[in-house]
């Protein structure tokens, strides 16, 4: 990537419809965007200060609350890494009832996200009784949640060890039927929406702007350390990435920059694609169109899930000796690749916390993709990665 302080006019844009405060500055010269910056407008908040001391019982509440959006993503980074300083696995059940609340995780933001991104991608005529639609599809999504998680946001059914609770042969009927539900709805909605007819003309400038893509991806479902080189990642201030930019524009951004093996990399739904399912869309449009694409991967795999449940098995393992110890936890959140970090001393309480998120990954993509397309697509442009500014906002060195 070039570091550039572009000449030319600068437009400061407000994105709307993202999760969180952010602004993209962009310069732009004769119509067309030379350089962009992402910068991020959240306080610090601590999350990782804030677990210090703490029981690990309470660690997987606390960072739930990082965000509204992927709450179970974190539940299950966190779970999965104090089990790794612990040394214990979940039963079956466990594993895959917490795979099911990642996946409908998955669904919730990838389906909020197509609502907030339905104005820019389909045709105004369409765009109100699509977004309906979408909404219908969220609310099954929702209640799913609830069941098997035991409540729509910031479930509380995770838990270290495995999950607090198996559905009966009841529940699980029930479940297939709302899945199927779901499925048939969804692909109303896809077809819809890939159909040039129904598209935006923003759609065909996002389909011509080509990228060079190095995705990362842990796992398609999942997440799984022994995939990725947790060694390779490292974390920068942006103020290390965009070494020409003044301080007025690096001081005023909360959030840190991800390296992999000191490169840039792509992760989430397009990455995932990639490394597991030979997808090569490397056009702009191309992250939205993997996402598209997860969402009815992510119904099917919930379908096999809730076939292998055995209500008589165990859901989590039975006793728990905290001790001292280091872990980690790999999970593929719905922006990309989300990784927690513990210690614990020895009293079984949390000596040390980090996370490292998806959007940290993805920040060199969001500028370095705006550049040579014209200015009436800018805001579009971030808003395609769907950016999660709670999640990025984490302490930086002041």
């Amino acid at each position: 990537m070039v570091d550039s302080m572009a000449s030319g006019r600068e437009i400061e844009i407000d994105l709307a419809r993202i999760g969180g405060e952010a602004e993209y500055i962009v310069y732009a010269r004769e119509d067309k965007i030379a350089d962009a910056y992402f910068i991020t407008r959240a306080p610090v908040r601590g999350f990782e200060r804030l677990v210090r001391g703490k029981n690990p019982l309470f660690v997987i509440e606390a960072v739930m609350r990082i965000c509204g959006i992927c709450h179970a993503a974190h539940g299950i980074a966190a779970a999965e890494a104090i089990e790794d300083a612990l040394s214990i696995t979940p039963p079956a059940n466990g594993r895959l009832l917490r795979e099911a609340i990642g996946l409908l995780n998955r669904l919730q933001s990838h389906i909020t996200h197509l609502i907030l991104l339905t104005p820019d991608i389909v045709d105004e005529r369409y765009v109100v009784d699509t977004i309906f639609k979408e909404i219908e599809l969220l609310n099954i999504i929702n209640d799913l949640m609830t069941r098997i998680g035991g409540s729509p946001t910031h479930p509380p059914h995770i838990a270290i060890g495995g999950v607090l609770k198996t559905p009966t042969d009841k529940v699980l009927g029930e479940l297939k039927k709302k899945i199927e539900q779901a499925i048939m709805k969804y692909r109303e909605i896809h077809g819809f929406i890939i159909d040039s007819n129904v598209q935006s003309a923003k759609v065909e400038l996002l389909k011509k702007k080509k990228l060079s893509v190095k995705p990362l991806a842990s796992h398609p479902f999942y997440g799984d350390k022994y995939n990725i080189r947790i060694d390779k990642i490292d974390t920068i201030q942006y103020s290390s990435y965009r070494k020409t930019l003044t301080k007025e524009i690096t001081g005023k951004t909360t959030s840190l920059v991800a390296l992999y093996n000191n490169n840039y990399v792509e992760v989430g739904p397009r990455a995932r694609l990639m490394v597991y399912r030979e997808y090569s869309n490397y056009s702009l449009w191309g992250v939205q169109e993997a996402r598209l694409i997860e969402i009815a991967l992510s119904l099917e795999r919930l379908q096999n899930i809730i076939e292998q449940i055995d209500p008589s098995e165990p859901c989590r393992t039975g006793a728990i000796v905290f001790k001292r110890g280091r872990g980690i936890g790999v999970y593929e959140a719905p922006r990309g690749t989300l990784v927690h970090y513990v210690e614990l001393d020895v009293d079984g309480r949390v000596a040390g916390y980090k996370i490292v998120v998806p959007t940290m990954f993805n920040i060199p993509y969001m500028e370095v993709s705006a550049r040579d397309l014209p200015v009436e697509v800018a805001d579009v442009i971030p808003r395609i990665y769907d950016p999660c500014i709670p999640c990025s906002t984490h302490i930086i060195r002041v």
